[in-house]
């Protein structure tokens, strides 16, 4: 139950989006963490109980506190994924694989609500965790691609800037391009590293230093165009 604190303070921070969409998932999530921390910290309280005292009472309290974090920390994590899944436009495929979890934790919600026993939950702890390895490749996937995404619509419009200033791109700019386009291939690549069943390896810092490449390659981009336009108008 304490896996999503990887989400909570290791995970990048959801890139901005101005939709009304994102906005309104993005608040959820926010919402939904505060109420996993203090499920959470419900749980501890009831699990030390139980440790001193073992009576079937203190029991049966750690045993709802339990299921009351499982399924918020569910409800955090679909909330997290719904709204990576709207910054994704662009990649309905990515998007799809996203749905597909948001369904499994609806499910599993449905069948912790049914769990009354520790070796129960316990059961499904495990089976989770297995899962969740899986989600996490999926969701720092999702966020690699989308950035991805919104530095392709930079250059998009780069390249448009300069048609529409009469500025040759291929004599100037299609080496940059090519380096630019080859660091995201560099970072789809990183998400593809193979995975335990037991443990996530995290690919994202990876992936996250050839965006970065990218970046000072657009922003090279940038300047020189714009230093060129303004000698053209002289």
């Amino acid at each position: 139950m304490w896996l999503l604190f990887f989400l909570l303070f290791s995970s990048p921070v959801l890139a901005q989006d101005s939709t009304d969409l994102y906005t309104q998932y993005r608040t959820d999530y926010f919402f939904q963490r505060d109420n996993y921390q203090k499920d959470y910290l419900d749980y501890l309280n009831k699990k030390d109980t139980y440790a001193q005292f073992g009576t079937v009472t203190a029991e049966k309290d750690k045993i709802t506190a339990t299921k009351n974090t499982f399924l918020s920390q569910n409800l955090m994590l679909k909330a997290y994924l719904m709204a990576l899944r709207t910054t994704l436009n662009d990649s309905p495929e990515n998007q799809n694989k996203l749905q597909q979890y948001e369904n499994w934790l609806d499910t599993q919600n449905q069948l912790i609500s049914n769990l009354n026993s520790t070796s129960g939950l316990q059961t499904w702890a495990h089976t989770f965790r297995v899962q969740f390895v899986s989600i996490q490749k999926e969701l720092f996937t999702g966020l690699v691609q989308g950035q991805i995404n919104r530095r392709l619509r930079t250059l998009e419009n780069i390249k448009r800037l300069a048609e529409n200033a009469n500025v040759e791109w291929s004599s100037n700019y299609t080496n940059k391009e090519s380096i630019v386009n080859e660091n995201f291939r560099l970072a789809l690549k990183e998400t593809q590293r193979n995975q335990r069943e037991d443990r996530f390896s995290e690919f994202y810092p990876e992936a996250k230093s050839y965006l970065n490449q990218a970046d000072t390659q657009l922003k090279g981009m940038i300047s020189d165009l714009k230093s060129t336009i303004i000698k053209n108008t002289k």
